[in-house]
């Protein structure tokens, strides 16, 4: 159980990472062109913006969730400052982290809602008419990520609550070589 939460955390990293990596240059491309014919070719393109919006929508909405992931999303967190007692920080920090869940969740409905009805109304790009499903689906697929990430937050936090050591997750750095390393030492025992 524990080497397939492993996997999927690991999977999930990697493609995540890659989808903020390829939609950061499509961005990026896409600037590039539009710039480089509106200025030096003072041909302006129809609808660049519209790509680049559409891909933003997953370069943000991954992003997000990846925030969530690494738990380096902005947060006013003063708890630190105000508890010392180790117990006590860590019922509050698991208290919290539920709050943050249940509101993932019910983002979650929202965004299923907001796709659902993207479907039906089939709703289209103003210029190049494409259907805006495209990117409404990062919203759903983000809301996921997150909820899940806020949910292992809570775990883990609980966790610590309990007296019990933190979850170790392994980094993209180390990627699938930390299950591998893992599986070579029960071999080897």
């Amino acid at each position: 159980m524990k080497r397939a939460f492993l996997f999927i955390w690991i999977l999930l990293g990697k493609a995540q990472r890659g989808i903020m990596i390829f939609t950061s240059l499509v961005v990026v491309t896409l600037i590039l062109i539009q710039v480089a014919l509106r200025y030096f070719f003072k041909l302006p393109l129809m609808g660049v913006e519209e790509l680049a919006t559409m891909v933003g929508f997953w370069m943000y909405f991954i992003g997000a969730a990846n925030g969530s992931r690494e738990r380096s999303h902005i947060k006013a967190d003063i708890l630190n400052a105000m508890i010392k007692n180790g117990k006590v920080l860590f019922f509050f920090k698991a208290l919290g982290n539920l709050v943050v869940t249940v509101l993932a969740c019910i983002m979650i409905q929202w965004a299923v809602r907001y796709f659902q009805w993207s479907l039906r109304s089939w709703e289209r790009s103003p210029a190049l008419m494409i259907p805006m499903v495209y990117a409404q689906f990062s919203l759903v697929v983000s809301s996921f990520l997150m909820a899940f990430y806020f949910l292992v937050e809570f775990l883990d936090n609980t966790r610590q609550f309990f007296g019990k050591p933190p979850f170790v997750l392994p980094d993209d750095d180390f990627g699938f070589a930390c299950l591998a390393a893992s599986s070579d030492k029960k071999e080897a025992k």
